[in-house]
């Protein structure tokens, strides 16, 4: 990549990690709003994308392990498991306008979710809604790295307590980017190149994270997301064209 492109990397990720402190996920839709029109494959972009997420999420995990409700988050991660491997390995046999095509589709999807359904959509924190949950987001993380409205949808209504429910979804982003880094990893998508570039892009993220901490008070949550699901739709739809 050029110098340019480094650049460009570091940013992505520094508001990638923005987004994610501040708004408890995003970190993968933000940069895979992106990093498609930044790295050379599209396996690429979704490779390095799980790497940001490994590294914020796990840092995030530690900062609050006291508050991680394990119990909780075991249904999701055994279904991830299940998913990412069938969907990584889908991914690296596609074409990337075929992988941009279904990219673009899913933002936009997911854009007029959380627009238009968030708030009226209310589902059970049973075992079962967990998994399925779980299924669904490691399908999009092996494809996309971009999994977890699924189970942010689950856990929000599984807990009322903000620590908790923050800690439990950084747990499980960092379980599920730990696993699909790995395959990624055994199927030769992650480079030694590749994983050079992730260590610059987690600094941007660290970044993010830190200057997202302090206004995470201060910032209108709603209004920010509006602005990034907005986004994902002229995004999406120039992906798809």
């Amino acid at each position: 990549m050029s110098f340019v492109q480094t650049i460009a990397l570091i940013l992505v990720a520094f508001g990638a990690g923005f987004i994610q402190r501040v708004s408890g996920f995003g970190l993968g839709i933000f940069a895979m709003l992106f990093l498609p029109h930044i790295m050379p494959t599209h396996t690429a972009s979704a490779a390095i994308s799980s790497m940001f997420s490994l590294g914020t999420s796990a840092y995030n995990a530690i900062r609050y392990r006291k508050h991680i409700p394990f119990r909780m988050i075991l249904p999701p991660a055994t279904a991830a498991i299940i998913t990412i491997p069938i969907a990584v390995s889908f991914a690296s046999k596609i074409s990337g306008a075929l992988f941009k095509t279904i990219l673009g589709i899913v933002l936009i999807g997911l854009s007029l979710y959380f627009l238009f359904f968030n708030q009226r959509v209310h589902i059970r924190a049973t075992a079962k809604n967990g998994f399925l949950a779980g299924g669904f987001g490691g399908v999009l993380t092996g494809l996309f790295s971009t999994g977890g409205p699924p189970i942010v949808l689950y856990l929000s209504h599984a807990t009322d307590d903000t620590n908790i429910y923050f800690a439990a979804t950084q747990f499980y982003f960092c379980l599920t980017s730990i696993y699909a880094t790995v395959l990624r990893i055994l199927n030769g998508t992650v480079t030694q190149e590749l994983f050079l570039y992730a260590i610059l892009g987690f600094l941007g993220c660290l970044a993010g994270n830190r200057i997202g901490s302090f206004f995470f008070t201060r910032l209108d949550s709603q209004k920010l997301r509006r602005i990034i699901y907005i986004g994902m739709i002229i995004s999406g739809i120039l992906m798809i064209l």
